[in-house]
């Protein structure tokens, strides 16, 4: 297909405005989890470190549900200039047909619908599975970190409890450490004045070494204790293996859904093919929804165009809860929102295409 120079300058126009209304509802997006994100690495359940990776992991499963009603808004922002400036007036007066204006609006539309695809069926989910892993995997490190500066901390389920008086900001060094350890043969107590510990990375393996410290160790109720003192003790706590699993349908693998005769599997499954068929019928009715009459403002058809897409989700919606309750058969699906989406979008085609001339 060769472009000329209309249709490199409508989709310069739509593509522009696509990038900045994405770029504005991803931030929108982003501040609410970010916040919470920012919450958990603030009370010590995600790292710091990893707080960015989440976000953007998170960021690729926010996309494909805001590619849909990006293209729509652009679409009609880029056209509402038109109309204000009186360009589309100038193009009808030359011969531009409906056609020749859809064209690079359908180009950008198929471009995204295939980028949409893609992540709704493949980057989406596994993006989704992977900030999960990180942000367990991590509370996982965390649970068995048994030491906070200030406070008693279980660890193992109660089987431990630590006191640690203070720590240096890398929580390397530790200072006043205070530890009970109950065995089936009897309980152990650990006192001492200093302490360091430092942690594998991979395998949330400990090595943590106390000094000046005395142990002690016997049967609670009992008068018989062995009391040790020492000059250095070092131990090893190595968390439990990690096994991570993830009941979330949203996070499965495509296969697994397309092998599922589970009727909530299902609905996932239609609803990752609806997001991106959803692009092209948005794009088929942004044209017609955004058309202005010469005194109109130029964003009064956006909020038409919001309500129509709204409706269009709330259909999608409604449907995905149908097939997953088997009111309707898995073969009828989602299909007949996007039918009647499209058979809108035909019918405002046809009508615009009748007055386009008289524009």
């Amino acid at each position: 297909m060769k472009f000329g120079i209309l249709d490199r300058y409508l989709l310069r126009e739509a593509g522009g405005a696509w990038l900045a209304v994405t770029l504005v509802l991803m931030s929108i997006m982003l501040a609410t989890r970010f916040a919470r994100f920012l919450g958990e690495a603030a009370t010590g359940i995600l790292p710091r470190e990893l707080l960015f990776k989440v976000v953007a992991l998170s960021s690729l499963q926010y996309l494909v549900i805001l590619i849909p009603v990006s293209l729509l808004l652009a679409i009609m922002l880029a056209m509402g200039r038109l109309y204000k400036d009186s360009e589309i007036a100038a193009m009808s007066g030359c011969g531009v047909s409906m056609k020749q204006l859809y064209r690079p609006f359908m180009v950008l539309g198929v471009v995204l619908t295939l980028l949409a695809l893609v992540l709704s069926l493949y980057i989406g989910p596994w993006a989704g599975r992977t900030a999960e892993y990180i942000s367990k995997d991590a509370a996982r490190f965390i649970q068995y970190n048994p030491f906070e500066a200030g406070r008693f901390k279980e660890v193992g389920g109660g089987r431990a409890v630590v006191y640690t008086g203070e720590m240096d900001a890398k929580g390397g060094q530790l200072t006043t450490v205070f530890a009970r350890v109950h065995e089936k043969d009897g309980d152990t107590l650990v006192i001492a004045k200093h302490g360091r510990q430092q942690a594998n990375p991979l395998t949330g393996e400990r090595e943590v070494t106390l000094s000046e410290g005395y142990r002690y160790r016997g049967e609670a109720g009992q008068a018989q204790f062995d009391v040790m003192r020492f000059g250095e003790f070092t131990t090893f706590i190595q968390p439990p293996d990690f096994v991570f699993v993830s009941n979330k349908r949203r996070l499965y693998q495509t296969s697994h859904l397309w092998n599922s005769k589970d009727p909530k599997d299902m609905a996932e499954l239609q609803w990752r093919y609806a997001a991106p068929l959803s692009v092209l019928i948005l794009a088929l009715l942004a044209v017609p929804l955004s058309h202005t009459a010469p005194r109109q403002g130029r964003y009064g058809k956006l909020i038409l165009g919001i309500l129509v897409y709204l409706v269009y989700t709330q259909l999608i919606a409604v449907g995905q809860a149908w097939i997953a309750k088997e009111q309707v058969p898995a073969g009828i699906g989602l299909w007949w929102t996007h039918a009647l989406m499209l058979a809108l979008a035909l019918w405002l085609v046809a009508k615009r295409s009748g007055k386009f001339k008289r524009t």
